[in-house]
């Protein structure tokens, strides 16, 4: 069953090559919905496609609900001190009686006092900039395979700028072996935006990613236990990167993880705990970047 995993991971990765041959790198408006802000996530590096089992990894794979319990996840994040930006997110995971999971997630991103320029590199006035994300979707579980998926809506803001888009996220996660599992993901892909009035940006469709990858739990004494995760991401917009993370966790309680995403034109390292008690669980991360500054970001998880 390994030898398969595999072969399908290579042929979701060739696809994802493929993906979007008609949308030329670097013209993807939404850029802020590249920016993870699950402190877990962040601190792998953007690794986790096959790992993430929480409602936190909502974004990155929407079947890592289908194995928790209910939860409502409060987060702050502030990504790249050279931006001057803060980050705001609620997810809220409902679990029927029936297995299923009920996703309710909402995402938003801002900038204030960005300096402007003009042709002539003189000053103008400064500028805003904003991101929402709005999801709603379902998560379940059949035999050893978890499903997600969610129904998206995004308003993207820059200055006068205004662009919204409709978007699915699909994701699947897959039990190999006991501590083995495989997962992929379908994230930000578009079915409908409105038409941009600047020339030269006509069609600001977001930065679909296709993303999948293994990852290996196991325990060690008696209450140690470590994972690795390696991916591979593309999105419309990128070249093929490979995120890679670990997490290494101690009674259930106290987290530490790590991560450097391989293949990106500006890769920083990623760094974060989590801290799990009862009810609660707080997480934090720290995202460096050679060029813009470190990022941190915190979330308050409460299972209910």
């Amino acid at each position: 069953m390994v030898r398969r995993a595999f072969p399908l991971l290579l042929v979701l990765c060739a696809a994802a090559q493929a993906l979007e041959t008609d949308r030329q790198y670097g013209e993807a408006s939404f850029k802020f919905l590249k920016l993870p802000l699950a402190p877990r996530v962040v601190g792998l590096a953007g690794a986790g496609a096959a790992l993430a089992d929480d409602a936190g990894g909502l974004d990155l794979n929407p079947a890592a609900a289908a194995s928790d319990s209910g939860h409502l996840i409060l987060g702050k994040g502030y990504p790249y001190s050279e931006f001057q930006s803060s980050s705001s997110h609620i997810t809220w995971s409902i679990p029927l009686e029936s297995g299923y999971r009920i996703l309710l997630n909402a995402r938003y991103l801002g900038f204030d006092d960005i300096a402007g320029w003009d042709q002539k590199d003189d000053s103008t006035s400064a500028y805003g900039a904003h991101s929402l994300k709005l999801q709603a979707g379902a998560a379940g579980r059949w035999g050893r395979l978890d499903w997600g998926a969610t129904l998206n809506y995004a308003g993207n803001g820059i200055a006068s700028a205004n662009y919204t888009t409709a978007m699915v996220n699909v994701g699947l996660k897959y039990a190999i072996l006991p501590g083995l599992n495989a997962g992929a993901s379908l994230v930000n892909a578009d079915f409908y935006d409105s038409k941009a009035k600047e020339a030269g940006n006509a069609d600001p469709f977001p930065p679909t990613a296709v993303q999948a990858g293994l990852a290996y739990t196991h325990g060690f004494g008696a209450d140690w236990q470590a994972s690795l995760a390696a991916d591979a991401r593309t999105r419309n917009d990128e070249q093929l990167a490979w995120p890679l993370g670990v997490e290494v966790g101690w009674r259930k309680t106290v987290f530490a993880r790590a991560g450097f995403p391989l293949g990106e034109q500006e890769p920083g390292f990623a760094a974060g705990l989590g801290l799990r008690w009862s009810l609660f669980a707080f997480n934090y991360a720290f995202q460096s970047h050679s060029t813009l500054g470190p990022g941190h970001f915190w979330a308050l998880d409460l299972a209910i």
